[in-house]
């Protein structure tokens, strides 16, 4: 047991309190590899785009449990609502060992035509969005959005800059 484990009490939530760096920390990490992803998505032949090593076995059991997703639109709905929230729970723990960080909270655009945006971005496990990015990948979502989101990441871009 370090000194650390003897001053932390463990079994009183109510001492905790959101830290604002940490958060903010976060954020800034969470908007780097947003834009790291458009980067990706506006340069290259997104069908043939790998963002993780173990593709194709996220995107076979992606598509085993959710078979008529249509990843071209993924609502907070499609994500919570009707039981959903359990499945999504069950297609993501089985991930737990495979991929590093299956859990961290990462953003995902919600509709495939357009680029990040708060009101086009939901935050989701890390591996929702990698099942769901490599799903818009591999069957040519992204790739035919591909002029419509540069046209919606360059207006985002000038309300920033304003």
């Amino acid at each position: 047991m370090t000194a650390l484990d003897t001053e932390v009490d463990y079994g009183d939530a109510d001492k905790y309190v959101n830290d604002e760096s940490i958060e903010m920390a976060w954020a800034i990490k969470a908007g780097e590899r947003a834009e790291v992803h458009m980067n990706l998505i506006t340069r290259c032949d997104t069908r043939v785009l790998r963002l993780n090593k173990h593709q194709d076995l996220i995107l076979a059991e992606f598509r085993k449990s959710f078979p008529d997703l249509n990843v071209e639109e993924v609502t907070t709905s499609l994500l919570k609502d009707n039981g959903a929230k359990e499945t999504w729970r069950e297609f993501c723990e089985q991930f737990k060992e495979i991929v590093e960080d299956y859990s961290m909270g990462t953003l995902m655009r919600c509709h495939a035509a357009k680029a990040y945006s708060p009101e086009n971005t939901v935050v989701v496990p890390k591996i929702i969005y990698l099942a769901v990015e490599m799903a818009r990948n591999v069957e040519g979502v992204n790739e035919k959005n591909k002029a419509s989101y540069t046209a919606s990441q360059e207006e985002e871009s000038k309300k920033q800059m304003e």
